[in-house]
């Protein structure tokens, strides 16, 4: 067997089915709409916008993610919340916290907490080796105390691998939880729920916005 690339290129065909990934890593496509970039791992399938621009005579795509793998169960959700609302540094300031989630082959998810550097506004693990939690993880999950949940630039130069980044913001008064797909450095906003069922109490960032545009709509309209 010939061994993978690590990135491939393709163009999306009218009419033509994508063919499976030849890849390691990820590939491009080119597409009627623009620039695509996919890439696929035992728990995630996932195509992703790049550059937006018309191709005449090629297929249309859509931005697409498939989780493997079931859900992260709400009572570990909730778990995550209030640990993370129980951390403190040495004078008894609330500090931001870094969760881990794999999930094993039977579908059971286990959270871990590395050990990490933490104050009100950053969370950096202490060890990326090949052994830690870190390289275990499919799903990242990071707090914010007072703020909402939204990625910053800081977010952005650090999620550079294949795999889910969420954030739980507001933790203390209203928590909302905010979810991308990452995938080397390319990233794609996608509801919390496609990845987590949310407790009562977490909102669905990105659900809410969605509502509240949809509102601004209609108000507009009448």
């Amino acid at each position: 067997m010939a061994e993978l690339s690590l990135v491939n290129y393709r163009v999306a065909y009218a009419g033509v089915p994508l063919s499976p990934i030849e890849a390691s890593l990820f590939e491009y496509l080119l597409a009627a709409n623009g620039v695509y970039v996919r890439g696929e791992r035992r728990e995630l399938a996932a195509l992703l916008p790049v550059a937006s621009c018309e191709i005449r005579g090629l297929a249309e795509l859509e931005p697409k993610t498939e989780l493997r793998v079931p859900r992260v169960p709400q009572e570990q959700v909730q778990w995550m919340l209030e640990k993370a609302r129980r951390v403190q540094d040495d004078t008894g300031r609330p500090t931001e916290i870094i969760f881990h989630l794999s999930v094993d082959d039977t579908g059971i998810w286990n959270v871990e907490t590395p050990e990490q550097l933490q104050g009100p506004a950053r969370a950096r693990p202490l060890d990326d080796s090949g052994d830690s939690s870190y390289a275990r993880a499919f799903v990242e999950v990071h707090s914010h105390v007072n703020i909402s949940a939204q990625f910053s630039g800081t977010d952005d130069g650090d999620e550079i691998g294949f795999r889910v980044y969420a954030i739980l913001g507001r933790i203390f008064n209203a928590p909302e939880m905010r979810v991308r797909v990452g995938l080397y450095g390319y990233r794609w906003e996608i509801p919390a729920t496609e990845i987590f069922d949310l407790p009562p109490e977490v909102t669905d960032a990105k659900d809410a916005e969605n509502t509240e545009m949809l509102w601004e709509r209609k108000e507009d309209a009448s």
